[in-house]
């Protein structure tokens, strides 16, 4: 079941559901949804010629690209290119929800993609949310920092996990 906006702020008053920095109820709580903003870190992959990634268990960071801070006046992302970026906001998931990244209909129309396929959030994560951003259009796109990127939508689970989120990137701050 998809919670909807009362049950958001309910769950925001309770506590359970945190969001750190915090976030502007009016501004970003939806009907179904939560509106989150871009950090300003991205993380840029360098095209390097005759490089061929090799798929293994972890990866290093560095093969998914070099750490750049948005300017004010944003960073231009060309068409057909990706870039790592993450959420503003650290999201604090109880127990009792998942959530799933979606993109903002307003940019997807544009072209601008904010994940591949990482949209599930398990129950008991605590990071930001990391942004597999495309710009699928025909045109720059201007990421800014702060500006609204994308949207979770969130669900109550049928019975508590035993434990919350301890995968791979359970401790990932960082794009």
């Amino acid at each position: 079941m998809i919670l909807s906006a009362r049950e958001l702020l309910a769950e925001l008053d309770s506590g359970a559901l945190q969001f750190d920095p915090p976030i502007d109820r009016k501004r970003q709580v939806q009907d179904a949804s939560i509106d989150v903003r871009l950090s300003p870190l991205l993380r840029v992959p360098v095209e390097k010629k005759n490089f061929i990634i090799q798929i293994t268990d972890v990866l290093s960071q560095e093969i998914y690209g070099e750490e750049k801070t948005i300017e004010d006046d944003g960073f231009n992302l060309r068409p057909n290119r990706l870039v790592l970026g993450m959420t503003l906001e650290k999201v604090i998931l109880p127990l009792h929800l998942a959530a799933r990244l979606e993109g903002r209909s307003s940019l997807a129309r544009l072209g601008l993609i904010v994940h591949a396929t990482s949209a599930h959030i398990a129950p008991g994560f605590r990071r930001p949310v990391v942004l597999e951003i495309i710009n699928f259009g025909v045109n720059k796109i201007a990421l800014k920092p702060e500006m609204l990127i994308a949207q979770l939508i969130f669900e109550k689970v049928s019975m508590n996990p035993s434990k919350g989120y301890s995968g791979q990137f359970a401790e990932q701050d960082r794009p």
